[in-house]
């Protein structure tokens, strides 16, 4: 599936899989808290792991989405999701 840079909002990623539930729910996070949850890294690893709900690929793509929303204090554990994520293919 490719996106279309003409029909992509402004303000959206251009990524090809994005998890729209999940990228919803850090920028939540990050209007509430100016950083992600760690739960929602949690909840995101388990689908993508453990129970499989979302591919390998749509993880990773919704990681590099969610990028911008991640505090400097934050990205240690962000870039330790990501391996483990990327690990699981």
């Amino acid at each position: 599936m490719k996106v279309n840079p003409v029909n992509n909002p402004i303000n959206q990623p251009a990524f090809q899989k994005v998890n729209q539930k999940y990228l919803a729910k850090a920028e939540e996070w990050y209007k509430r808290r100016g950083d992600i949850n760690g739960t929602w890294y949690d909840s995101l690893r388990e689908d993508v792991i453990l129970f499989k709900d979302i591919s390998v690929q749509d993880g990773i793509d919704t990681m590099k989405a969610v990028k911008k929303y991640v505090k400097e204090g934050s990205m240690n554990f962000y870039n330790h999701v990501m391996e483990c994520i990327k690990r699981a293919k």
